[in-house]
């Protein structure tokens, strides 16, 4: 039996190359906690990297979660996935970045011992994997300059952030479609309007040939999100109104959308993410993986549930390329444009040592 004999905490910070601004906050840096759980003389590795505006968490709570969590673990068999899971949700049900860092450090293990890849042991095949790249809230020209590099870079995708004006959305929008004339392009509103001001906006940009719009109104309006799925051209996508398997149920089922962005650190893991996806198909739905702005262990591990399950359609597992250093040993390498999985056993990929010298551990078992 491959009991939990140790988990420790490292709580990190990786500086953006540029600050990253969205409707809702503007981040200067990556703040997370990477976890580690060993058992049977091996250690999977997790990742928590919290958005206080989109999921109520930061470093400081997640930190704290974790502290309540991991005694309820150790001691326990490791190879009893859903059990554990589930026992982190029942005691800390809303706190869904540390969650996720438990399910992926206890994927990562049972992944090892099974001696395959995180993908295929979730069932699934490699696969294509083409991402976008986003620009965060620009003004136009500086927008249409960093298009100009992405489609260089040989990405096919383009994701605008949008939320500061409609005016200033629909200029920056149409200034990229100059630039990139044949890439997809996709925006995201990260519940920036109300219903009316949406639809005025979406269809004030949807001659530019727009894949979708992810989270264009405020995340408990299912009701707005119906609206728009009904009446607006552009195709829209729930994104901070699905956090979990039964929110994509109830979003599925009452005609708010047919599109679903799924992160590890909202859904609260590989387990409930998986879920998602299958509630999402079974709707006749299509799901992105889509993720914060993890390094690239969370990347990675988004990378492989999206290679795990035929729901997944788009792919936006960019998180880590706004990050001034690269911290990761192993892991997915993007290579024009798309996303190659690493075939080790597990996860693939860890935390550099020397990256993690920097931190203070906390060991909890």
């Amino acid at each position: 039996m491959a009991r939990i004999d140790s988990i420790t905490l490292t709580p990190f910070e990786v500086p953006l190359a540029s600050p990253f601004r969205i409707a809702t906050m503007t981040n200067h840096s990556a703040n997370g906690v990477f976890i580690s759980i060993t058992a049977g003389g091996k250690t999977g590795w997790g990742e928590c990297l919290p958005f206080h505006a989109i999921n109520g968490e930061n470093q400081a709570t997640v930190m704290a979660s974790l502290r309540t969590l991991a005694p309820a673990i150790h001691g326990e068999d490791s190879r009893d996935l859903r059990r554990l899971i589930e026992l982190c949700e029942s005691i800390l049900p809303a706190q869904t970045t540390a969650i996720s860092g438990m399910d992926m450090a206890l994927h990562d293990l049972a992944a090892q011992r099974a001696g395959l890849p995180l993908y295929r042991f979730l069932g699934g095949t490699k696969r294509e994997l083409p991402t976008d790249l986003t620009i965060r809230i620009l003004p136009p020209k500086e927008a249409a300059a960093k298009a100009k590099k992405i489609i260089d870079q040989g990405h096919e995708a383009i994701k605008i952030k949008l939320g500061d004006s409609p005016m200033n959305d629909a200029e920056r929008v149409a200034t990229i479609r100059e630039v990139a004339e044949d890439a997809i392009l996709r925006v995201d509103a990260n519940q920036a309007y109300d219903r009316l001001t949406a639809l005025h906006l979406l269809e004030s940009i949807a001659d530019f040939d727009i894949q979708f719009c992810e989270q264009p109104v405020k995340r408990h309006d299912y009701q707005g999100l119906a609206f728009l799925h009904q009446n607006s051209t552009v195709p829209v996508m729930a994104d901070e109104s699905c956090f979990s398997p039964s929110d994509a149920f109830a979003l599925l089922s009452h005609n708010c959308c047919n599109l679903i962005n799924v992160k590890l650190c909202k859904s609260g893991g590989v387990l409930r993410a998986q879920e998602i996806a299958s509630i999402t198909q079974a709707a006749f739905g299509r799901c992105m993986m889509g993720g914060m702005a993890e390094t690239r262990l969370g990347v990675t591990a988004a990378a492989h549930v999206a290679s795990s399950h035929s729901a997944f359609h788009f792919f936006d597992l960019d998180a880590h390329q706004g990050h001034k250093e690269d911290v990761i040993d192993g892991g997915i390498q993007t290579v024009r444009g798309s996303v190659v999985l690493p075939e080790k056993a597990g996860l693939g990929a860890r935390p550099k040592q020397e990256f993690l010298d920097r931190f203070e551990t906390e060991t909890l078992a």
